[in-house]
């Protein structure tokens, strides 16, 4: 079996991104680990673990959309845009109708731009924004693009908004419970946040942390052949494998393709490549 590929894990509360990392590390006595896209410590839900060579494709993985299910709390504020902060501002929202609710979703929709959170890890002159936040120093971080691809109105009782949101790499929940409440006429901070889905991967697929071990977490490890179903797959024979892996053109008899995903005869992945003129190319090798 193979020991490098992707562990889905059911993130719990109160545990940094990297503190599961950790603790699958011990696990696996595999060092190269790496998540891609962190969820805050108060967060829940889908977490990616790239398990050894897989690490290599991190960067392939953060790229893709993700969707959240998230509880903004109407009528408060605090300095970290969540419950782990301290409170800043209070105020009795005005009453909210379900046509009010029903309104925001197409400006929600078309929102392009955000600025991250000061209480976020956007690097700022080399430190955390997060860090310079909690000295109290002043933070000025600039907007950047995202997309809400998706969003819809799951509930709404008792001043507490559920709702579900597909947004692209690089959006911040907290600043979108913010804006949802800016957008009904008050303020709000997000109370629960749960990620349900990265790309085409869901929660459904993943495993609690408590349930993995140092004897069953290769059952739960899944291979890169899985979680890039959607790739093009190019089977090499032994002498093709080698000469791949060296770095060197194969020949295939296949139309061009902008990148696919190299197998050997056991089904393996050998790496990711791409075909052009008649040759197929590396561009990520697993040696």
């Amino acid at each position: 079996m193979s020991d490098f590929g992707v562990i889905l894990i059911d993130k719990p509360p109160n545990i940094t991104s990297f503190e599961v990392v950790r603790k699958l590390r011990k696990i696996t006595g595999i060092r190269k680990i790496g998540h891609t896209g962190t969820l805050d410590p108060f967060a829940t839900g889908l977490l990616q673990l790239c398990i050894g060579k897989a690490t290599r494709v991190v960067s392939k993985l953060t790229e893709n959309d993700k969707t959240y299910l998230a509880t903004c709390q109407l009528g408060i504020q605090t300095d970290t845009g969540d419950l782990t902060g301290e409170i800043t501002n209070q105020e009795e929202p005005p009453k909210i109708t379900e046509e009010d609710l029903n309104n925001i979703i197409p400006e929600i929709l078309k929102i392009s731009s955000q600025i991250p959170h000061k209480f976020s890890a956007v690097k700022v002159d080399g430190k955390r924004a997060y860090e310079l936040a909690r000295q109290k120093k002043e933070v000025n971080l600039q907007s950047r693009p995202i997309k809400i691809l998706g969003f819809g109105i799951e509930n709404f009782e008792n001043n507490k908004l559920t709702y579900k949101a597909q947004v692209s790499k690089g959006t911040y929940i907290r600043v979108l419970s913010e804006t949802i409440a800016e957008k009904l006429g008050t303020i709000g901070t997000t109370i629960n946040l749960r990620r349900t889905k990265i790309g085409k991967i869901d929660l459904n697929s993943a495993v609690k942390l408590e349930d993995l071990n140092c004897d069953n977490w290769k059952e739960y490890l899944i291979p890169l052949t899985q979680i890039f179903s959607s790739y093009a797959k190019i089977h090499l024979e032994p002498g093709q494998k080698e000469l791949f892996r060296n770095g060197g053109h194969v020949k295939i008899p296949l139309i061009d393709e902008n990148e696919v995903i190299v197998l050997d005869n056991a089904n393996e992945c050998v790496g990711f490549g791409y075909i052009k003129e008649g040759l197929l190319k590396p561009k990520i090798v697993f040696i």
